[in-house]
């Protein structure tokens, strides 16, 4: 009987213990923007490397925006403190092979998840002057 009066506060204790302690979850809500170059809007090319992009809308508060250049292998990478849509527009001004300048663009909206990296591609197309 004197075993299981000992045992019972032990019990007790590791039920409040599991109760009450939690782990912090990471809730960062990650972004990776993909940027390619293409000619129809279906195909995907190269790599948009330097490309800028836009991510949310200028009135949208301050952390629900973001902005930057994409790496050589086209890739921008950020992070959100909140789960949203956002939406994401990139755009790049290049030469082609007759130094006629070609100014390219795309858009698309992405889910932001917490806790998670959400990866969008976007295809760059030749606008139309």
């Amino acid at each position: 009987m004197k075993k299981l009066l000992s045992i019972i506060p032990v019990i007790a204790m590791s039920v409040l213990l599991l109760t009450f302690v939690r782990c912090e979850k990471d809730t960062t809500c990650k972004l990776r923007v993909k940027c390619y170059f293409s000619k129809t809007g279906i195909d995907t090319g190269a790599a948009a490397a330097g490309c800028h992009v836009n991510i949310g809308k200028t009135e949208f508060a301050a952390y629900a925006q973001d902005s930057g250049y994409c790496d050589a292998m086209g890739i921008f990478e950020t992070s959100f403190p909140l789960e949203a849509v956002l939406g994401i527009e990139a755009q790049l001004e290049t030469t082609d092979v007759d130094n006629n300048v070609v100014f390219y663009a795309g858009k698309g909206e992405a889910t932001l998840i917490p806790g998670e990296t959400v990866e969008k591609v976007i295809l760059l197309v030749p606008q139309q002057e």
